[in-house]
């Protein structure tokens, strides 16, 4: 498999489980640990998740990229909305909006960029070491 890859994945509940096959897949054919791989499929359902949430409209391309840095892994997730993604704290009473904080806990970094012509890539860096 590619250093780097992608998939583009239409904004529905269903595509979560695509694109945790497609990183997982990834992390398996670049031999990474199965701990690792685990993270990985976690990360993404969480950035995932929010573009679903709180950036697309139903049927909206999501783009998933992963790809190797000298960092570490990166995954990507490219969607169309300027609205920038807000790290709620952890609290023990929440059903959910935690997911961005959870991926700032199991990753080396995780940041936001602005794409040309609208729109955003969220990132997170695993450690693989």
């Amino acid at each position: 498999m590619a250093a780097a890859a992608g998939v583009v994945v239409e904004a529905c509940e269903e595509s979560v489980k695509e694109v945790r096959e497609f990183v997982g897949g990834w992390f398996g054919a670049h031999h990474y640990s199965s701990d690792l791989a685990y993270l990985a499929r976690t990360v993404v359902t969480e950035l995932v998740t929010n573009a679903l949430r709180h950036a697309c409209d139903p049927g909206d391309p999501i783009t998933v990229r992963v790809m190797l840095s000298d960092a570490g892994p990166v995954i990507e997730v490219e969607d169309g909305s300027d609205a920038q993604p807000v790290v709620q704290p952890l609290t023990l009473d929440e059903t959910s909006g935690r997911g961005l904080a959870m991926v700032e806990l199991m990753t080396l970094a995780w940041g936001v960029r602005a794409r040309g012509g609208g729109g955003k890539v969220v990132f997170a860096v695993l450690d693989a070491g």
